[in-house]
């Protein structure tokens, strides 16, 4: 009888160490739990890449040396080390929420252990090349014969027929090259783009 409460509690205790095993401490091992909707708009290139998770940066801590990358509702728990890269801000600490990173990484023991981080970069534009709004909506308001423009929505497809401005055409930016033949022939033509914003 007593062999039998032993046995029982053994096995009640493995099924305890089994269910309260920690969650972070597992690769992702779906889509979704690996990369936000928002980066797999542009970036479908994402779904075979192995041992990446794409999303949010959320913070850090200087204590663990780690990060928390929102993805989906969801976070991930990534550690760095001295050794990890990182691309398009100066080091880990110049990470500032919400900007969008890709991080590469391994699995050592339960971490995952970035060996790159990516954050998305800034874009710059010229001045002379940004357009108030109440120009837009003056060429808008006379149509794109008579305002003589081509108005490019550049976001993805879902987002256009989500809503869009009027007169533009949809040519999100990952088909740029494939959809070229929508632009207008003549290169001395008003073109304006626009997209979901930028960092």
């Amino acid at each position: 009888m007593r062999y039998l409460k032993t046995a029982t509690f053994t096995l009640f205790g493995l099924m305890i160490l089994f269910v309260w095993q920690p969650a972070w401490a597992k690769a992702p091992s779906t889509l979704d739990k690996r990369v936000t909707k928002k980066c797999m708009n542009c970036h479908k290139e994402y779904k075979t890449m192995k041992d990446i998770l794409a999303g949010e940066f959320k913070s850090r801590s200087r204590k663990a040396k780690s990060i928390q990358v929102k993805i989906n509702g969801g976070m991930q728990l990534v550690k760095y080390t001295p050794e990890t890269s990182v691309k398009n801000v100066p080091n880990v600490k110049a990470l500032k929420a919400p900007i969008p990173i890709r991080v590469h990484y391994r699995k050592v023991g339960n971490d995952l252990v970035a060996t790159k981080i990516v954050a998305k970069p800034k874009m710059k534009v010229p001045e002379k090349q940004l357009m108030k709004t109440e120009e837009l909506a003056r060429l808008v308001a006379l149509g794109p014969k008579k305002g003589g423009y081509t108005l490019v929505d550049s976001r993805p497809g879902i987002k256009f027929a989500e809503g869009h401005i009027p007169t533009s055409i949809s040519i999100p930016f990952p088909k740029m090259s494939k959809m070229k033949d929508r632009l207008p022939k003549d290169k001395n033509s008003l073109l304006i783009f626009y997209c979901g914003g930028m960092r």
